[in-house]
């Protein structure tokens, strides 16, 4: 019974890619961030140690959440970046070397690891849980049992006999162990090989990106620049009109003031115009089968609307407060 979540050769199959794919996307940031080819990692032969155990343990403890992009990329930023650092940590220990340093970015740990890289753990490992693990799983299950022995044998011998002189190399031993030192040296000639080659694509398509990208970078920014201008100046326009429009309402309130008064007084003197009549007509009292009494109930509803117009009605008593003003007027 294994502990690993895969059986032991697909596992190893697994390492082997995931660090052989780690090593590709080192020579591919290394040749755009430093225009050159560096042969990047520990050892001489194309592989990253680093990236097939990180990503290895990412698909261990967290291929549950493989459908929660949060957890799979905080997850996956704290597994990758904390393998990077018992690495570098063991690295210098060992050989007081370092074989990457991040002291020159911001947020960093004694150079071992850093917030920038942490990030890049996580959406690179996120992406590959979605597109890079199936497929490799599907290859793993299209590679006959005896070619994929074959396979890890002959690259399990190689990166032990890589491990062993380069280990003596820093050390000063390499002399003693010359035969293995040509394998090594074998080994790393293929690696510059190939490195020199994928430099060679990523520098030709970067020169023929290159106009492109600066001619985009100049509309971006001229695009900018006009956007922050007519944000300003629409700004600014939008604080002139709000003026504007403050000044015209004060305005008409002053005036609309000044027209209600002015209509209410024009109803006063209406009303004091008719006062004999209007008076007279709101003290009658009407009896049963009295002849006048349709005039009168006129003369009452003229008086009615006259106190409406005045704006004098709703007040306890009507004839009170219209007796009042008649009085002011008088």
């Amino acid at each position: 019974m294994t502990v690993l979540p895969f059986p032991f050769d697909v596992s190893l199959f697994m390492f082997f890619i995931y660090g052989f794919i780690g090593w590709v996307v080192e020579v591919i940031y290394y040749g755009i961030t430093e225009g050159k080819f560096i042969n990047r990692g520990f050892l001489n032969g194309p592989l990253c140690p680093v990236y097939g155990i990180g990503f290895y343990c990412v698909i261990w403890f967290f291929r549950p959440f493989a459908d929660s992009f949060p957890m799979l990329f905080f997850g996956s930023a704290i597994v990758c970046t904390t393998v990077e650092l018992i690495a570098g940590v063991l690295l210098y220990a060992i050989f007081r070397l370092r074989w990457w340093d991040y002291s020159d970015y911001k947020f960093n740990l004694k150079g071992f690891i850093c917030l920038r890289f942490a990030i890049y753990w996580g959406i690179a490992c996120s992406l590959g849980m979605f597109m890079l693990h199936p497929a490799v799983m599907k290859l793993a299950d299209l590679i006959p049992l005896y070619a994929l022995w074959g396979f890890l044998t002959l690259f399990s011998v190689l990166t032990i006999i890589d491990i062993i002189v380069t280990v003596s190399a820093i050390i000063g031993f390499n002399k003693k162990v010359r035969f293995l030192a040509s394998v090594s040296g074998g080994l790393r000639k293929y690696s510059d090989k190939i490195g020199s080659q994928i430099y060679g694509t990523v520098d030709t398509i970067k020169t023929k990106t290159a106009p492109a990208v600066s001619l985009t970078q100049n509309d971006y920014s001229e695009f900018r620049e006009v956007f922050t201008t007519h944000r300003r100046e629409e700004h600014e326009l939008q604080k002139k009109n709000l003026a504007m429009e403050r000044e015209l309402l004060a305005k008409y309130m002053s005036e609309g003031k000044a027209g209600i008064a002015n209509t209410s007084k024009a109803a006063i003197n209406k009303v004091k115009l008719m006062l004999p009549e209007i008076r007279l007509a709101s003290r009658l009292r009407l009896g049963r089968g009295d002849e006048n009494a349709e005039s009168i109930m006129i003369l009452q509803q003229q008086y009615n609307d006259i106190m409406v117009e005045a704006g004098m009605l709703g007040a306890d008593s009507d004839e009170e407060l219209f007796e009042d003003e008649m009085m002011k007027g008088d």
